[in-house]
């Protein structure tokens, strides 16, 4: 088993180290404002990850994209993420989220009205699934999608919804049929933001990832024909948490980001930092917790890979895989947050240092894209069916 980066892996993560450090980085603390300036600015970064190929890694070759492995935008994501977690995000929620079903289930008109607009980045789109009643219950979702002639109507109320304000198309997971479930009753519509009946909220004031934009979705008699209706009539659910599975990697590879920039700060502060004569990095108390950052990192990315390599080799591992990889790094940049800003002591606790953004950025992880109880509930099921008596 060979662990070492190949020369298109080591070419992936120089190149977007590079720009991400100049391009991404210094405007991260600037975007956690959250105000008209850092929306701006969010826009910007798209496009820059779409000129720099960043939104089209998973795309195909025919509407802009490269067509890479999953591992290799694995790569990328995480200096995307080290950089400035909120831009991955909302990139993500772009190209992943509302790209890769797209691709995966779009038909041919779909795909050439949506695809080469979001691998550019001059299109953004959002993923519709969570409602106020339904996070961690995704089957309980009460929007509707009913026939009238050639339209369907939908109504409905959807909530934390990355990139909605600024989004340019929504996929909306409706329920057609009620009577057959979540696994032939819901269906994916794509829509359009100036769709009559389709709105936004205020955004959301969050603890963090605040230069990604999040609001609530309302659908009040929104019309759209069948040309909005994404794969096969009462298969999006299944779309969802196939699409989930892409997410979830995501979520641990801006985790591992995070956490990575936790690190990195620490241990350039605890080399500088001196206290009773000499650096901190010096006494065991600190640099235990140094190590232990690196060994949760590692493990972190070594479980990211495996899941991301399981995904896109179509293992029917893949799917816990991905629970593990999101449970483990998600709960690891919490902790190697905690432990950064403790390193800064005083002045981990100030805005003027980034630990303090990304230590309100880390626990995210633990709850997007499915929370650390569920990816538990979803690994024990695992176990017991494989061998469970």
């Amino acid at each position: 088993m060979n662990y070492e980066l190949n020369d298109i892996q080591k070419s992936i993560n120089e190149n977007f180290k590079k720009f991400c450090e100049n391009e991404i980085k210094p405007n991260a603390s600037i975007l956690d404002a959250g105000d008209e300036k850092a929306v701006e600015l969010l826009k910007n970064n798209i496009k820059k990850l779409g000129k720099l190929g960043y939104m089209g890694m998973m795309h195909e070759e025919t509407f802009g994209g490269t067509d890479q492995d999953l591992i290799n935008f694995a790569i990328a994501g995480e200096e995307v993420s080290k950089a400035c977690a909120a831009t991955f995000l909302s990139a993500g929620a772009s190209c992943g989220l509302c790209g890769m079903p797209i691709r995966l289930f779009g038909n041919d008109k779909q795909k050439e009205k949506y695809l080469p607009g979001i691998i550019s980045g001059d299109v953004i789109g959002s993923f519709g699934l969570t409602e106020p009643q339904a996070g961690s219950d995704a089957t309980a979702i009460a929007t509707t999608a009913k026939r009238k002639g050639a339209k369907w109507i939908l109504n409905g109320t959807k909530t934390f919804i990355t990139n909605a304000p600024i989004a340019d198309v929504c996929l909306i997971m409706a329920y057609n049929d009620k009577e057959a479930g979540p696994g032939a009753g819901v269906t994916a519509f794509l829509v359009d933001k100036h769709t009559p009946g389709f709105s936004i909220g205020k955004p959301f004031d969050k603890l963090g990832y605040r230069g990604s934009p999040t609001s609530e979705i309302f659908l009040e008699d929104c019309e759209v024909s069948d040309d909005a209706v994404l794969g096969e009539l009462g298969k999006g659910f299944i779309q969802a948490m196939q699409t989930l599975e892409y997410g979830r990697i995501g979520m641990a590879t801006v985790s591992l980001g995070v956490a990575v920039a936790c690190m990195d700060e620490a241990v350039k502060y605890a080399s500088q930092r001196k206290a009773f004569g000499k650096p901190i990095n010096r006494y065991q108390e600190i640099s235990f917790k140094l190590a232990d950052m690196m060994i949760l990192t590692d493990l972190s990315r070594l479980l990211i890979y495996k899941a991301a390599w399981a995904k896109q080799m179509n293992d029917p591992e893949a799917a816990v895989l991905a629970s593990c990889a999101k449970l483990f790094a998600s709960e690891a940049a919490t902790q190697i947050a905690s432990w950064a800003l403790q390193v800064h002591g005083g002045y981990g606790y100030i805005k003027e240092f980034p630990v303090e953004r990304l230590y309100r950025d880390a626990k995210l992880g633990e709850i997007g894209e499915g929370t650390s109880e569920i990816q538990r509930i979803l690994i024990a099921r695992d176990i017991l069916q494989k061998y469970g008596s």
